[in-house]
């Protein structure tokens, strides 16, 4: 492809992310409001990885904010796959980029990284994490290796895991059960069930020792009506224990 052609190219996609943006529902999702221009956004990715992220680097640096938008409303409908060859190293430090400076936009710039983000922005999603942002503890469970990395996230984890924003106490709790044990996160688990009684930290308690919890459960559904679901909830990771228990 010519320089000329892929700058033909880079307008075309210019003015038809405008057209989108300026005619579609900001809450919905492009592959219905805008099939036909998402299914050529997928098969370019799909045939030649390279150009594809050529394309979605300019636009993301687009001066139109319209622009920037809309690309970045597309790479997240889609899993841009690294290949041996080539990575998506610009294209997540671009989107990191925006993520800082562009709060505006924050939120577009995480939904993308998590379609195309490698390991080259772990420092800057730490940064965001240490904020208390769901969204780059969400990311980082595919992403940490090392033992050092390890300690550092579970160690922000702890800190939210009883947040009281729900989708960042969640992400704390995935990464946990992925990168700790509950023999050792029991505690603070604990915690974070007697101050929101959610079900899902419910019954990950299932994997802790009785001794660590069970006698605290106990006391809690004690206060709880038997025709709450909590009540249920409880019960039901209280059996879990008591057989464990049992069986030592």
């Amino acid at each position: 492809m010519t320089e000329e052609e892929f700058e033909q190219e880079v307008r075309f996609y210019q003015q038809a992310i405008m057209e989108a943006v300026a005619h579609t529902d900001s809450r919905g999702s492009w592959k219905d409001e805008v099939p036909e221009l998402c299914a050529r956004f997928e098969a370019l990715m799909r045939d030649d990885l390279a150009h594809f992220q050529r394309l979605c680097a300019r636009l993301l640096e687009d001066e139109q904010r319209e622009v920037r938008l809309g690309v970045m409303k597309l790479l997240c409908l889609f899993n841009v796959r690294d290949s041996d060859r080539i990575r998506n190293n610009k294209l997540s430090m671009l989107l990191m980029q925006i993520a800082l400076n562009q709060k505006d936009l924050r939120e577009e710039a995480f939904s993308a990284l998590w379609r195309v983000g490698t390991r080259l922005v772990l420092p800057q999603l730490l940064l965001f994490a240490e904020r208390g942002y769901s969204n780059a503890l969400y990311m980082v469970r595919h992403m940490i290796r090392t033992p050092e990395e390890i300690e550092r996230w579970t160690a922000i984890a702890r800190k939210y895991i009883d947040a009281n924003d729900y989708p960042l106490r969640e992400a704390a709790l995935f990464l946990l059960q992925k990168y700790s044990s509950m023999e050792r996160e029991a505690e603070c688990v604990l915690v974070a069930v007697q101050k929101h009684l959610d079900e899902l930290f419910i019954d990950a308690l299932k994997e802790a020792p009785p001794e660590k919890v069970l006698a605290s459960l106990k006391a809690l559904r004690s206060t709880i009506e038997a025709k709450y679901a909590e009540y249920g909830d409880l019960s039901s990771t209280i059996e879990v224990l008591e057989q464990k228990e049992q069986s030592r």
